[in-house]
């Protein structure tokens, strides 16, 4: 299992991550970008001058307009945030971001969907992002989609085990 890490590498966390079980820890700048921009046409260029460096590009969507467009034409290699999009969910249903149409784009084009576990211990209202976050992780598996599942931690204090992040994924799947 992948670590990545929105912070700047560093000795402490690299062995932290390390001790933590992780095989693999990436930085941010140092091996991704983590963009969060709305402007379509900004994003564009931030993920051109990434690829041009060869880094990785993990993308946060804020609208579902701008979810379906960094799945369907842009080179995110990962996308992130989707639980988070919409405030409130319907009587009838989980509004979780992704759809089948998203699923199946996201297979297609080699994307793949992020869980991070920093979200899930900075929101409060907790039950709602564990339910969406579980509709996400069923339609990944339903179309096969990749999923990444991983700490996305700002701080040395805010990351998890290994284990613990495994073990928490094994439950979400579960449902």
């Amino acid at each position: 299992m992948d670590n990545y890490l929105l912070m700047k590498e560093s000795e402490e966390a690299l062995e932290l991550s390390s001790k933590l079980g992780f095989t693999n820890t990436y930085f941010l700048d140092k091996d991704f970008v983590y963009l969060k921009v709305e402007n379509k046409k900004y994003l564009l260029n931030k993920i051109k001058e990434a690829k041009n460096k060869k880094l990785r590009v993990i993308s946060e969507a804020k609208t579902e307009e701008l979810l379906r467009y960094l799945i369907e034409k842009t080179d995110t290699d990962i996308v992130i945030g989707m639980e988070k999009i919409n405030p409130k969910d319907s009587v009838h249903f989980v509004r979780s971001g992704l759809d089948q149409v998203s699923c199946r784009f996201a297979t297609e084009n080699g994307k793949k969907i992020a869980i991070s576990f920093n979200n899930i211990l900075q929101l409060k209202n907790k039950s709602k992002l564990l339910s969406r976050i579980m509709f996400n992780l069923k339609l990944c598996r339903k179309y096969k989609t990749k999923t990444i599942f991983s700490n996305f931690s700002n701080s040395l204090i805010e990351m998890r085990a290994k284990k613990d992040l495994e073990v928490f994924e094994r439950v979400l799947n579960s449902r």
